[in-house]
Formats: structure tokens, sequence, C-alpha cells
């Protein structure tokens, strides 16, 4: 995977999030981005959210040390990032994580690729709701990855935890992020 994240870091200034330059600009806390998320019903909190570097980064992101991840992250310009996890019956585990990024076309690329990476035997996902988003889905675990201006969204379930609670959770981090009202976002 390093020499992939390497290329991602030199190549990522062509592919991405393409025409949105203006919305490049847009920068949110991820520690505030993971802290507004509700609870999805079935599952419970596994611990507060987290201030993460390059290193936890990669940790939350692939549930282990991944030295040349957090090296491809540190050089592409991630500030902070935040994490949050809940855990349910059944293997059931959602994650959010949230960064901030020097450059968001870079975390689109490394947002992206991780979105790839941790569904084994999955299939492209990109719901038409979020269109330049990536994701890769599979019976038994879903990721999805987006961004909103510099700052990335990746959302990561295993077991049975469904679309629907992965696109919700999607949806309220991008709603944190762009600082929009999530009054009555329990739902």
């Amino acid at each position: 995977m390093s020499a992939i994240i390497v290329a991602i870091v030199i190549g990522s200034a062509g592919c991405g999030a393409g025409g949105r330059v203006a919305q490049q600009s847009l920068e949110a806390d991820p520690g505030t981005i993971v802290r507004v998320l509700p609870t999805r019903p079935g599952l419970d909190i596994a611990g507060p959210g987290r201030t993460l570097d390059a290193a936890g980064f990669a940790r939350a992101a692939l549930g282990r040390d991944d030295p040349a991840l957090a090296t491809g992250a540190t050089n592409a310009g991630l500030r902070s990032a935040a994490s949050r996890e809940w855990t349910g019956p059944d293997g059931a585990r959602l994650i959010a994580i949230a960064g901030l990024w020097d450059d968001g076309e870079a975390a689109t690329s490394i947002s992206g690729k991780i979105a790839r990476d941790v569904v084994d035997g999955g299939v492209a996902w990109t719901p038409s709701q979020y269109g330049g988003s990536q994701g890769e889905r599979a019976a038994d675990a879903r990721a999805l990855s987006t961004i909103v201006g510099r700052v990335s969204l990746l959302v990561i379930a295993e077991g049975p935890v469904g679309d629907a609670e992965v696109l919700r959770t999607v949806d309220l981090m991008r709603k944190a992020a762009a600082q929009q009202d999530l009054r009555g976002a329990g739902g």
C-alpha cells in the first residue's frame, strides 16, 4: 500500500474533487464533526471521540498501525483528525473519521483509497446523493469516503450495519462539516 499512497500524493493534483475549487477553502474541526454524531439504533458508543495524529488516523481507518499510510497522510497535509466508534451485537461496528487537510484533492485520494481497501471482496459503491464519493461494499462491510472542502469524511461499517446507517452518518458529517443546522437529525 505504501507505493500506492506515494503515487496518490504525487498525482493528487489531477484527480478527485476536480471542479470544486470554490469549495476548497471550507474548513471544519474534525473533533466537532464526530462529536455531534448521534448513536445509531442498535449500536452503543465504544468510547469518546478521539483526536488523532497521522499514525492514529491510519490506525483508526485500518484497525492496525500502518507507518506508510501515516507518512503518506502527513506528506499529503493532514493537519488534524478525529474518530468516533460504535459497536453492537453480532460484530456490528461503525467508525466515523474526519480529517482536516491542507489540500482537499489529496484528502480525496487518500480517503478514497482507504475506503476501497478496507472492504475485502467488495464492489464499488458511489451513492447518487454523494457525487464524487468513493466507496466499497460487501455483504458484511461498507466504507464510504467523501470530501467537504478540505475535510475528508470516512465511514466504515462491519457486520450487520446497512447502507442506510452509513449514508445517514455521512449525511450528518457533511452537514456538520459545512456548518449546517443539525436539528432534527436524530433519524
